[in-house]
């Protein structure tokens, strides 16, 4: 090392020569004086550092991990350092002095568990030894194994099977040998002749989690030499995961005939019934349609979780193009004679994907939806919902308008709704045109539910069916259904209607309808409605209007508050007041402020001051925005009626700025009372503290009449 730095002065001794040399060639520049300056002052620092380091013996440039500072006697004390060293440096060799350590207290534990760690992901074959003297430390070993599981060399395979020889402690050998099987899941090349052979010596262990974890080991890295272990009728039930695990394994490798074996043998041994059910399951469904004979037989059992089985099994089971499993089960359904279980495999069948089950199934099923038994009736109209077409649509719709079961009639109309294609679509449009009263009632509300577009047409007809029920439905069913083409007919209908109770409700159908049109375009074909003198009518329209929203509306009703037009004047103003769109809160407050400004009128004045005073009080907006608005009503206006509303929107807004805006009138007798209760409700609300408000609250104390005002100024008082 002292020869390094040696080598590395008489370098920088010749270049500051070199430099020299050409300075004085050059002649006495500034910029060239200046540059030398610099490397001479750099090179002092240099030459400084390196003997220092040639002092101490150069450790620093013998890039040797034992230069940095090996943890103390207080690791601890430390740990901030040492978990930045562990990070950064992602050096062994001080990982490793970690573990050395001999604290024991909880901080330098869980520095020693973080080396564990940060070896698992840096260590080499190098750590192997150290580690796997700590397997058996109590409180260590756990995190010993972790870093031993994903450290790749082979030698970790060697360490944890030569451990798991020596260790008596059941629990200490069952993590060793799971972490054996760990292994062989992080790493492809890892020994699995070494984990197989080791597992294979504790698989009758004593010790049921020691049988267990060598199992698991066992399943992974024996391969198909594990099948005799695990098809054994006298299996023990804890290994009998571990036995569905290898055929998982070997079903991945295409080996499925023999984890179907490891699958029958199971359903066979003498395990838990729950895994004898899986057993069975994985069994049927790994055969594909050969599986249809183990399918039935679950079908026919007398045992209610194995024909359960039969059911989920019966669901997922891949058909062929003969619909080979499908129509076993439905000579199953033939011969069942239980109307609970024949319900139960109604829907399993019900539930097949393919094609061909479905069309090999349909008349079936189709046929037990006029059951007389309501459980399998229920079953196959739900089931309908998936295998059904438009051939099933009359007796959906018997079901539907029948009155002896409402179980029944819910189950129709569910499956009317949900029944998927626009066949079915077209079929119901096809019911509202031919069918009877009651049919057509149905289609209506099928329409609407399905949301048939294509349907407006026929909708429009049945608006003038003779039977009220039928119009009044198609009515509804327009306002949920209607494009901005059929607007004008619905306004049309409003303005004719019969009475003001079939108005409004074709009203409410208008407002549904128009929030899904664009508001312009909606707009202008409301204002061609317009009827001079009638109130009626008018009044609806603005309304509208308001619920459409957007600057045409707004333009079209602020004409009529300008118009010459008293009564639409006198609504058109009121709609004012009652705008809700947040989107047009622009619009209307400039609406209502030039109502509030320019009318002659006194009452419209005052419906443009607390159309204005409710967007402070009813809308979102900045703190300064609400407060601009409460003071302008208050500006424009000597009506104290009219003045006194601000406070409600202090009172709404518990925060220093409105406290402060309220307080300026605690000395105006006419607001003195008002303003005391607001100032006291903002107290009890806000999250703002300080003199000011201590202050306030003092003086409210003092002059107030009100007792109730008083204590509860003393509450808020308290809490500053």
């Amino acid at each position: 090392m002292k020869q390094i730095l040696k080598r590395k002065i008489q370098t920088y001794v010749g270049q500051l020569r070199s430099c020299v040399a050409m300075f004085t060639a050059a002649g006495s520049g500034v910029g060239n004086a200046v540059k030398l300056y610099r490397f001479i002052g750099f090179g002092v620092m240099f030459f400084v550092t390196c003997v220092a380091m040639y002092t101490l013996g150069g450790s620093l440039f013998a890039q040797d991990p034992s230069w940095h500072r090996p943890p103390g006697a207080t690791l601890s004390a430390n740990s901030a350092e040492v978990v930045k060293e562990l990070l950064v440096t992602k050096d062994e060799t001080y990982a490793l002095k970690i573990l050395e350590v001999t604290e024991t207290d909880n901080q330098s534990l869980r520095l020693k568990m973080f080396a564990y760690k940060q070896l698992g992901k840096y260590g080499t074959k190098k750590s192997v030894p150290a580690i796997a003297e700590r397997l058996f430390v109590e409180k260590e070993g756990f995190y010993a194994r972790y870093a031993l599981e994903t450290i790749p060399d082979k030698e970790a395979d060697e360490a944890l099977a030569n451990a798991a020889k020596k260790t008596n402690d059941p629990a200490t050998l069952a993590g060793i040998l799971t972490s054996l099987g760990v292994r062989s899941q992080h790493f492809i090349n890892t020994d699995k002749n070494i984990a197989s052979s080791t597992a294979k010596q504790f698989l009758t262990h004593a010790n049921e989690d020691v049988r267990k974890a060598a199992a698991y080991t066992y399943a992974l890295t024996a391969d198909e030499s594990a099948i005799d272990f695990f098809t054994q009728k006298t299996l023990d039930p804890t290994q009998a995961d571990s036995a569905f695990l290898l055929a998982e394994i070997l079903t991945a490798k295409g080996a499925k005939d023999k984890a179907i074996k490891i699958y029958d043998a199971l359903a066979a041994a003498d395990i838990y019934q729950y895994q004898r059910e899986s057993a069975v399951y994985n069994g049927i469904l790994s055969r594909g349609v050969d599986g249809v004979g183990l399918l039935t037989a679950q079908l026919k059992s007398d045992v209610t979780a194995f024909f359960e089985v039969g059911l989920k099994a019966g669901r997922e089971l891949t058909d062929d193009a003969n619909a080979t499993v499908t129509k076993a089960m439905l000579d199953q359904l033939d011969k069942e004679k239980n109307i609970e279980r024949k319900a139960k495999l109604v829907r399993s069948i019900g539930d097949r994907k393919s094609a061909a089950s479905k069309k090999v199934s349909l008349p079936q099923i189709a046929g037990l939806a006029k059951s007389a038994d309501v459980a399998v009736r229920i079953a196959a109209i739900d089931s309908l919902r998936n295998i059904g077409d438009a051939s099933v649509l009359p007796i959906l719709i018997d079901a539907a308008n029948q009155t002896a079961s409402k179980e029944i009639a819910q189950a129709a109309k569910n499956t009317l709704t949900n029944l998927p294609g626009r066949e079915i679509d077209a079929a119901i449009v096809k019911l509202l045109d031919d069918g009877d009263v009651d049919a057509k009632i149905i289609a209506i509300t099928l329409i609407k539910e399905r949301r048939i577009f294509t349907a407006s047409e026929s909708l429009r007809k049945a608006l003038s069916d003779s039977n009220e029920k039928v119009s009044n439905a198609a009515v509804d069913a327009l306002g949920q259904i209607s494009g901005l083409k059929d607007l004008p007919m619905l306004i049309d209908l409003m303005i004719n209607a019969a009475s003001q109770a079939e108005a409004d409700k074709i009203l409410i159908v208008l407002k549904s309808a128009c929030t899904r049109f664009p508001q312009e375009a909606a707009s202008n074909i409301v204002v061609t409605k317009f009827i001079e003198k009638n109130a009626r009518v008018n009044t609806q329209l603005l309304n509208l209007l308001m619920e459409i929203g957007g600057r045409r509306a707004m333009e079209i009703v602020n004409s009529y508050v300008w118009g010459d037009d008293a009564e639409l004047r006198d609504k058109a103003t009121e709609i004012l007041g009652k705008w809700r769109s947040p989107r047009d809160l622009d619009l209307i407050a400039d609406a209502c402020l030039k109502l509030a400004k320019e009318s002659k009128e006194t009452t419209y004045k005052i419906r443009g001051l607390k159309g204005y005073i409710r967007l402070a009080r009813q809308f979102d907006m900045p703190e300064d925005r609400r407060l601009k608005i409460c003071q302008e009503v208050y500006d424009l206006t000597d009506r104290n009626e009219i003045r006194i509303l601000i406070f409600d929107v202090y009172a709404r807004n518990p925060k220093l700025k409105f406290f402060e805006a309220a307080a300026k009138h605690l000395d105006n007798e006419a607001f003195k009372k008002k303003a005391e209760e607001t100032l006291v409700i903002i107290g009890e609300k806000t999250q703002d503290k300080g003199k000011q408000i201590a202050d306030t609250m003092k003086k409210i104390i003092e002059q107030s009449t009100n007792n109730d005002i008083k204590e509860r100024a003393k509450r808020v008082l308290d809490k500053q």
